[in-house]
């Protein structure tokens, strides 16, 4: 993968910013206690379903991990709640079903951009084999095998859409090349001066 063509969206801008502004470099500063601290809000473990509870007005937020998780999939619980507390508002169970879903879309894209940044994914020395980098994303950022894999075809979706841009912007560049009369070998300019002439002879008038 060229990660050089990698291009991020502003959510995922808004996140490296908020990380460096915070002083998170490296995958060790992802500490979840800490992430939780920074945006104004806790994290508890109870034997119930991971869910977030926050308030609209102040943005304080606490977050219930399932305390049967093991610690990965603590990890990828918290980053997916996390999104729900600042980036959307109001009670989810309270939401018709369609924008209940529209959040948890988005609380999965976010998920991905926050569990494994890509500012920290550029820093990486990536294993030589392809197959190979879901589980080792997996082991430097200590989540689920499942959420590194989504992140892994989620950028290398987006390089090849790149690359398939250039590819026809090179394209389009190449027939304009084409099109234009100061890029024609001289034998295409004498028939082109000639063809001219003949209308000319013939009376056509050229405006």
């Amino acid at each position: 993968m060229d990660l050089t063509l990698y291009k991020l969206s502003p959510l995922e801008q808004w996140i490296a910013d908020k990380y460096l502004e915070n002083s998170i470099f490296i995958p060790q500063d992802l500490n979840i206690h800490r992430i939780a601290a920074m945006f104004g809000g806790e994290i508890v473990y109870l034997r119930t379903k991971s869910h977030a509870r926050w308030d609209d007005g102040t943005r304080e937020f606490l977050i219930n991990l399932d305390s049967r998780l093991d610690e990965p999939d603590a990890r990828g619980a918290f980053f997916h709640e996390l999104c729900h507390p600042l980036r959307h508002t109001g009670n989810q169970t309270m939401l018709p079903k369609a924008l209940k879903d529209l959040q948890e879309t988005q609380a999965a894209i976010f998920q991905q951009y926050a569990a494994i940044p890509f500012f920290m994914v550029q820093e990486l020395e990536l294993p030589r084999f392809e197959r190979e980098i879901p589980y080792y994303w997996a082991h430097v950022f200590n989540i689920p095998v499942h959420l590194a894999t989504r992140r892994y075809h989620q950028i290398k979706g987006r390089i090849f859409q790149a690359q398939s841009d250039l590819e026809f912007m090179y394209q389009q560049r190449s027939l304009y090349r084409k099109a234009d009369p100061a890029n024609w070998c001289d034998e295409a300019k004498e028939m082109f001066r000639l063809a001219i002439q003949r209308k000319k002879d013939k009376g056509v008038v050229f405006e």
